[in-house]
């Protein structure tokens, strides 16, 4: 008889502090989730929902422990460096959004964005227009503008102009903020302080920016439901399956991966060098159908 009276809890966890758990290597993902694969529309909607401090979606964590079988983990996309190789909890559901933020607000680098025209990805850099972000008469999307990896914007507006945020006083002079360094503000804003040299009424612009804007990232709380590692792999399997219907249906390949994706396969080198792989498919089916991948 099954002895776990609940197989989840339900918590929050501040924006700031998971974000700096995937930095650490202590949250991943499981080998089976494909890569990140957002738009740029996607990544202004996450970015503009925080800065509004609107709910977007649970986070979905397996806590690591199950000592008869785990996933194979690898990092988020955009860590880099040294990282705990052991993860404490892998993300089942919320493994685009996660990636977003932390690419977007924590990495120092630009996030990698899916190119509608191609299968290529390209890099964004994104900044938030303070005075549209202050005006509530402005949708706060149309506040968020992504530039290339050269901090350029071309064509902005449909007028065939371009921005220039190429350099920190360039940034400065066209009151855009950049939404890396939301978790460095104090910083940002001395040295905006310092150009504008202390102008009271820029003072006040920023200040007010700080109260409505920064806070809302800086205390966002991250709903989170976390799945206990007693939990047996089919359970888990099955729950993957329907936390994520609304997702992009797999394919001959994405499902030998999810079959491979325990005992520590290395998921990324199935293929055509893996012609087994087919005969293990049908044990991927928990419920006699495929599953969808998450956002």
């Amino acid at each position: 008889m099954n002895s776990i009276i609940s197989t989840f809890d339900i918590t929050k966890e501040a924006l700031p502090d998971l974000l700096l758990r995937i930095e650490q290597g202590k949250v991943q993902i499981p080998d089976l989730q494909r890569s990140f694969c957002w738009s740029d529309e996607l990544v202004i909607e996450l970015l503009a929902s925080i800065s509004l401090g609107w709910p977007v979606g649970a986070i979905m964590l397996l806590e690591q422990g199950n000592a008869s079988w785990s996933f194979r983990p690898r990092p988020v996309e955009g860590v880099t460096g040294k990282q705990s190789s052991v993860p404490t909890h892998l993300i089942l559901d919320g493994q685009q959004r996660a990636t977003t933020l932390f690419m977007a607000l924590f990495s120092g680098s630009p996030v990698k964005i899916k190119d509608k025209r191609t299968p290529k990805t390209t890099d964004r850099w994104y900044y938030i227009d303070i005075a549209k972000a202050l005006d509530p008469e402005v949708e706060r999307s149309t506040a968020i503008i992504g530039f290339n990896k050269s901090r350029l914007k071309n064509n902005f507006g449909g007028e065939g102009k371009s921005i220039d945020c190429s350099t920190p006083e360039k940034e400065y002079e066209l009151g855009l903020f950049p939404v890396s360094s939301v978790f460095h503000y104090a910083q940002w804003r001395k040295c905006y302080s310092q150009y504008w040299q202390f102008d009271a009424a820029k003072l006040e612009v920023i200040d007010r920016f700080e109260r409505e804007i920064i806070k809302r990232f800086e205390h966002y709380q991250v709903p989170v439901i976390e799945l206990k590692p007693e939990l047996p792999k089919p359970a888990v399997c099955r729950v993957f399956e329907k936390t994520n219907t609304q997702g992009t249906e797999l394919n001959f390949f994405d499902l030998a991966t999810a079959c491979f994706a325990s005992d520590d396969f290395p998921c990324g080198k199935i293929g055509t060098s893996n012609p087994s792989a087919s005969s293990n498919i049908a044990s991927c089916r928990p419920c006699g159908k495929l599953i969808s991948y998450p956002v």
